[in-house]
């Protein structure tokens, strides 16, 4: 399966355009996002979950093709915990969901996955936050799925939800074809693509939205190819020497109005200017591009 961007024309102009690219995903793959771009705004953007100004569903092609009904992806959110129906009990949410399941094998599934019949019977603001995360994750086992997208709450999961134990569970049990992944932190990363066991780890880099570097999690960690990957996967860099270098965006301060003697460029030999959002100049280093 390949996933593409290939139409750029966005009209909302709060939006930030993203570069061509193209991913390709085979079955059992779990793909990490990785890189300092906008990530969060690509994982909506591939799983069709833009708004509607944004002219996604011309922008997304898998295997060629338009978006369309026919294919299944879903999208997990990061605030997925806080986008539970306060009115309605988890359980009367998940037959919603899956309405061809009935109550009794809603409930086994839930309980295979350690959420009880009380906490289906609840509303959201009566369960724990580790009870949520959970459910979170059960509910994308209901409906089978192409591909399933993630983006991983703040701070991670609670190691008490096993995610990538379910998570490959979905996959070995063809639930879902494929998982990308937008990990919180760059060290879930290094860590995470490391401890799958039971599909292909693979990591997709990004900077500035555009795909500098793609392929198996292992050789990516091990040798990474790209200028920019090296300098994101090494420890010993902070995110002050990584600015110094013109690696990650740089903003003006909001005063600044002459973008050719703003401060920003200095140290910065070959420079990208970006007036958004408005009254800010972000700069990216295009050696990284050539």
């Amino acid at each position: 399966m390949a996933v593409s961007w290939i139409d750029f024309s966005i009209t909302n102009k709060n939006s930030i355009s993203i570069k061509p690219f193209s991913l390709s995903l085979e079955k059992n793959d779990f793909l990490f996002l990785a890189g300092e771009t906008c990530l969060s705004k690509l994982l909506r953007a591939l799983a069709g979950f833009l708004p509607e100004e944004c002219n996604c569903a011309s922008s997304i092609r898998i295997d060629g093709q338009h978006l369309n009904d026919a294919l299944s992806l879903m999208l997990l959110p990061k605030n997925a915990t806080k986008s539970f129906p306060a009115h309605r009990a988890i359980g009367a949410f998940a037959l919603d969901l899956a309405p061809s399941e009935t109550k009794k094998r809603i409930e086994n599934s839930a309980a295979g996955y350690g959420i009880g019949r009380n906490i289906l019977h609840s509303k959201p603001a009566k369960i724990s936050p580790l009870d949520l995360q959970k459910i979170s994750l059960w509910l994308c086992s209901l409906n089978q799925s192409s591909v399933l997208f993630i983006e991983e709450p703040e701070g991670g999961f609670f190691g008490e939800c096993r995610p990538f134990d379910f998570l490959q569970g979905l996959l070995m049990d063809k639930i879902t074809s494929c998982i990308v992944y937008l990990a919180d932190k760059r060290e879930n990363v290094w860590q995470k693509s490391r401890i799958l066991q039971f599909c292909r780890a693979r990591i997709a880099v990004f900077c500035a939205d555009k795909l500098v570097e793609e392929g198996d999690a292992a050789r990516i960690l091990e040798n990474p190819v790209h200028a920019y990957t090296k300098e994101w996967l090494d420890p010993k860099l902070n995110m002050n020497n990584q600015l110094k270098t013109g690696a990650l965006w740089k903003y003006c301060k909001p005063n600044c109005t002459e973008q050719y003697s703003c401060s920003a460029k200095n140290s910065v030999s070959s420079i990208m200017w970006d007036c958004e959002p408005p009254k800010l100049h972000k700069v990216v280093c295009k050696a990284y591009f050539q």
